[in-house]
Order: C-alpha cells, then sequence, then structure tokens
C-alpha cells in the first residue's frame, strides 16, 4: 500500500534559502498535512468520502498509538509522562466512542419515514379521540348528577 507524501515544499525551500549557515545542521521540518488535505489525497486515490475519511482516522490512531509505545520503548519518558500520554489516548478514544454512538443513535431515512407517518396518523386521530373522551366524561357526569 503506498503511504501518502505530504509535506510543505516551501518549508524546505526556506530551510535552504538562509544562505547555509547553520541550515545543514538544522533539521528539515515537514508540516503535518491537515484532514482535509489528507482526505483530498485519499480521494484522489479513488476513495469515496466516507472512505478517505475513515481511512484518515485510522492513520491517525495508528500515529498516536505509535508515539505512545514510542516514548514507552524509549524510556524518555517519565512516569508522569507516560500517565499523562495514557490519559490523553484514553480522553480520545472516548470522544471516539461517544461520537460512534451519537452517529448510530441517529435514525436513518425508512425510520424517520414511518415517524413521520405516524405522527401524521396521531394527527389525524388526536380531533376524534379526544371527541370521544369528552362524551364519556359528559356521559359520566350526567349520570352521577341525574342520582340525588
Amino acid at each position: 500500500m503506498e503511504r501518502p507524501k505530504f509535506g510543505n515544499s516551501t518549508a524546505a525551500a526556506e530551510s535552504n534559502a538562509g544562505g547555509g549557515q547553520g541550515n545543514d545542521k538544522k533539521k528539515r521540518i515537514k508540516k503535518m498535512p491537515g484532514p482535509k488535505e489528507m482526505i483530498s489525497h485519499y480521494e484522489s486515490q479513488g476513495m469515496g468520502t466516507e472512505e478517505a475519511s475513515l481511512k484518515v482516522i485510522e492513520d491517525l490512531q495508528k500515529v498516536l498509538f505509535r508515539m505512545a509505545v514510542t516514548s514507552r520503548e524509549n524510556g524518555g519518558a517519565t512516569g508522569s509522562a507516560a500517565g499523562t500520554t495514557s490519559r490523553k489516548l484514553e480522553s480520545i478514544n472516548s470522544r471516539l466512542i461517544s461520537l460512534d454512538m451519537k452517529m448510530d443513535s441517529k435514525p436513518s431515512y425508512p425510520q424517520t419515514l414511518a415517524i413521520g407517518v405516524a405522527s401524521g396518523a396521531l394527527v389525524q386521530l388526536f380531533p376524534h379521540v379526544a371527541g370521544a373522551a369528552v362524551n364519556v366524561w359528559n356521559a359520566v357526569r350526567s349520570a352521577t348528577k341525574s342520582n340525588p
């Protein structure tokens, strides 16, 4: 599978435009692509918008987990930094789960149509049901008044 090649070509040009004084020692910093750039990259490979969005989310999750694992394996992270990373990952995971549940709880088109039909039928039947209830109430009231 081909990995997307992102980067800011102007950042590389700016790092070389300084006249060579100390620029060789500096690392070239690549600008991380934004979500829109990543989605457009995957769409240009023939994926649909939804597929591209899911692929971008998957890539970002992989990067997050890889960074967390790398920081723990290098031993450069102290206990508090590892705990902070773990908390951040748990927070992100809980937000993703919450978003997923919200998306699953939305009614689909057939469900929305059924709700609309049911509410329309209820609106049509309400005056008849209310009138029948009033008639029953009046009949009971008149029956209890006539017995002194």
